[in-house]
């Protein structure tokens, strides 16, 4: 068995990313995409962190945060355990997304994170920037009462996290 990381959104959820390296999830795939799986017990590392918000302007802004997390090493460094207070899900979802697919403008009406688990995907904001996601990207989407942004799926589709929050308050 290989263990990798544990992302702890509370106490009352725990995701366990661990278990024998046949056990795969498979992503659609575009043409003359490299192996694209998650092998769960492979690390994925939380690499970047954007948070939207809804700027003064009603429109959806994204911003570049810091998430501070407490990471302990167990079983000889064999396994990782990173926590992160994100709060409490009320949902929790693998997202699927084929290749090439455009994501039309949608508004989230609740809070939810996104984690990016493989393949990539760009989000396109109001002001004509486009963030690409890649593995191990965060999103903590806090744009309620926005129009939303757009997206599209990469070449190669992507699979991820996305805990909602339906109980949440929403942001101001």
């Amino acid at each position: 068995m290989k263990f990798s990381h544990i992302l702890t959104a509370s106490t009352a959820l725990s995701l366990f990313i661990a278990a024998s390296p046949a056990m795969a999830l498979k992503p659609p795939k575009g043409k003359n995409c490299p192996k694209n799986e998650i092998t769960l017990g492979q690390a994925v590392e939380i690499l970047e962190v954007h948070r939207t918000f809804k700027g003064e302007d009603g429109e959806s802004h994204i911003e570049k945060v810091s998430l501070p997390g407490t990471t302990k090493s167990y079983y000889d460094g064999k396994a990782t355990l990173t926590q992160f207070d994100l709060g409490d899900p009320t949902r929790v979802m693998l997202v699927y997304g084929h290749p090439n697919i455009e994501i039309p403008k949608h508004p989230s009406p609740y809070r939810e994170i996104f984690i990016l688990l493989s393949g990539s995907s760009f989000m396109n904001m109001p002001d004509g920037s486009v963030i690409e996601r890649k593995p191990g990207s965060m999103v903590i989407v806090e744009d309620q009462g926005t129009p939303g942004r757009s997206g599209r799926a990469g070449p190669c589709g992507y699979v991820a996290l996305d805990l909602q929050f339906k109980d949440a308050p929403p942001a101001k």
